[in-house]
């Protein structure tokens, strides 16, 4: 790339002659035109067609940078850089966000545009980038996330939606002026949203998210309310079981009636034949399991109620058990 073009690039807009933002613009319409030709022909990772949907997109940010309508003009850069990843795109962009005030996200460019110049060895661009940088952060205003009873299980933190993380808790981070939103939840805990208004300029602003209040309606509220919840579980689970084996109880009990009614016209009263023994030996066999598949039914549909009853008394523990018995089942348990 030629010095006239790396120069065009790297001055901005605001301080050139309407004549010489011409020849800027051509010379920037250019550079990045040869920068994609030479991706192509070398078989980047991104596709030629994203690759020209940059360069459109660029083109028409530089256009509305040049009709004064930055703001319009910065989603396009950012959508350029998305297609195609490009030192000069983030230059731009940096200096898009420097315009809107957006101060903080054009220092981080120019500092990211800095880094990547410098290893390849351009030095006089990333002389540039680190001056436009340098001018920027005294404008770069901050926010400092105060977080109280910080030792919470679970607490997380969120600025704008993004996490953040412990370690910036109560540092002065680099933030854009405006409106931002701040969010903090736990585990068992009610969720605690504000807004913090961050004054343009550098001014540095201080929110403090306070100890957050227990939530008993999430029935996760410590370690007990996480036991009822998990009892209800349970509870679910087991009735349902119940209710399932009851049918099966049911059915047994109906499958043996009918195998005793099959052995009538082989036996005369208890006087059976040996296929009237076999079909009643095997009725008595089908009744002593639905008997038992029954029992058993009914008591887990007993435990199940219990379980749920006692779910809604965190304090207090509960545990059950099925314990089968020749012809049904006991319930054991303690609460």
């Amino acid at each position: 790339m030629s010095s006239d073009i790396l120069a065009a690039m790297t001055t901005p807009r605001h301080t050139r002659s309407p004549v010489r933002r011409g020849r800027a613009r051509v010379a920037r319409l250019c550079a990045v035109g040869a920068l994609l030709a030479a991706s192509i022909a070398g078989g980047g990772a991104a596709r030629a067609e994203d690759k020209a949907g940059a360069v459109a997109l660029f083109r028409e940010a530089g256009a509305l940078v040049d009709a004064g309508q930055p703001a319009r003009a910065c989603p396009k850069y950012e959508e350029s850089l998305r297609l195609y990843d490009s030192a000069n795109t983030r230059y731009f962009l940096a200096d898009c966000y420097e315009r809107i005030g957006k101060m903080a996200s054009a220092w981080a460019q120019f500092l990211e545009v800095a880094a990547r110049v410098h290893a390849s060895g351009d030095r006089a661009k990333e002389a540039k980038a680190r001056e436009r940088a340098a001018a920027v952060q005294p404008k770069v205003s901050r926010l400092a996330v105060v977080v109280e009873a910080a030792s919470t299980p679970g607490l997380e933190v969120k600025r704008d939606g993004a996490p953040v993380g412990p370690g910036q808790w109560g540092v002065p981070m680099p933030v854009d002026a405006g409106t931002h939103v701040v969010e903090a939840s736990a585990p068992g805990k009610r969720a605690w949203t504000a807004r913090v208004e961050v004054k343009p300029d550098g001014a540095t602003s201080t929110l403090v998210v306070r100890a957050l209040e227990d939530d008993p309606a999430s029935g996760d509220a410590g370690d007990a309310g996480g036991a009822g919840s998990g009892r209800r579980a349970l509870a679910l689970v087991t009735g349902g079981a119940g209710v399932v084996a009851v049918g099966v109880g049911t059915a047994l009990a109906f499958a043996a009636k009918s195998t005793f009614d099959e052995s009538r016209p082989f036996c005369n009263g208890d006087r059976c034949n040996q296929r009237g023994m076999d079909l009643r030996d095997s009725a008595v066999a089908r009744a002593n399991v639905a008997t038992v598949v029954f029992g058993v039914g009914l008591a887990a549909i007993a435990g199940g109620g219990v379980l749920w009853l006692t779910a809604k008394s965190p304090a207090q523990g509960a545990s059950i058990g099925l314990v089968p018995t020749v012809g049904g089942a006991l319930v054991r348990g303690s609460f």
